[in-house]
């Protein structure tokens, strides 16, 4: 009998009668089962694979690092020189104040007004002059020179009258600006934060995703490749397990004798 096979005997006795039963169960698959004990202890033997050695975390993207370090910056108040700027107006707007130096919108409306007021000053005196000749008062300075200084106190009076409106309208302006400014306080100085989230998340986190996926898919190229082996053996198992391809018989007999059940595996 080959080692693989099986036989399993009933003996069933009554009333003086012996029956049994013997049924032989010859397994195909004992020659498979030798080449997977062969395999499996030459896989055993070599040990299992070592783990992936290459990235297997995607770090930052250049993307990200500049975001958060412009955040960094931003909430240590080393911020860039746009920003700055930026807050430099915020906080004009902020105080209520009414710019009047060089340079500023008020500062340059006024050198206009003077310069129109003086422009318009010397061509009334130059009629006046022209006026004085024609009627016989040449050299007649004192009267010339009264009215003269009239014109030009006429001309600063208006450069006044006109620097106040402007300053007052100016004034009302920056109240207004700062009461704008008062209420949207926390989502101004919020911009630039959003801003740089927005740089992270849109912009250097896709990129560190698809870094991400293409060391994911490496590695499982990798793992697929070191477990295939393994694998493969774990397969060959499951197709030679059970009776595969193997045949059973079975016959029966009788004699006369005691009452007794035997069963025989």
């Amino acid at each position: 009998m080959s080692s693989g096979t099986k036989q399993t005997s009933t003996t069933v006795s009554s009333g003086g009668s012996t029956s049994t039963s013997t049924t032989t169960t010859n397994p195909y698959q004992e020659k498979y089962y030798s080449q997977l004990l062969g395999q499996a202890h030459n896989l055993y033997k070599q040990g299992l694979p070592e783990y992936y050695q290459g990235a297997t975390v995607a770090g930052m993207t250049p993307d990200q690092l500049q975001a958060m370090q412009m955040t960094k910056d931003y909430v240590t108040g080393g911020m860039n020189p746009n920003m700055n700027a930026t807050n430099a107006a915020f906080q004009q707007m902020l105080s209520g104040r009414v710019d009047t130096g060089p340079g500023s919108p008020y500062g340059d409306m006024m050198d206009v007004y003077q310069r129109q007021a003086m422009d318009s000053a010397k061509d009334m005196m130059g009629q006046l002059r022209q006026g004085q000749v024609m009627s016989g008062q040449f050299g007649g300075s004192s009267r010339g020179d009264m009215m003269n200084n009239r014109v030009i106190e006429e001309a600063n009076q208006q450069v006044a009258d006109a620097g106040a409106q402007m300053y007052a309208n100016a004034y009302n302006t920056a109240q207004q600006q700062q009461a704008n400014a008062l209420g949207q306080y926390s989502s101004i100085m919020n911009m630039p934060m959003e801003m740089y989230k927005n740089m992270y998340n849109r912009v250097g986190l896709p990129q560190q995703q698809l870094n991400q996926a293409i060391m994911n898919d490496a590695k499982a190229r990798y793992d697929y490749a070191a477990m295939a082996p393994w694998q493969n053996l774990a397969q060959f198992a499951n197709f030679i397990s059970g009776n595969m391809g193997g045949s059973t018989t079975a016959s029966n007999s009788s004699s006369s004798g005691g009452t007794s059940t035997t069963t025989v595996g």
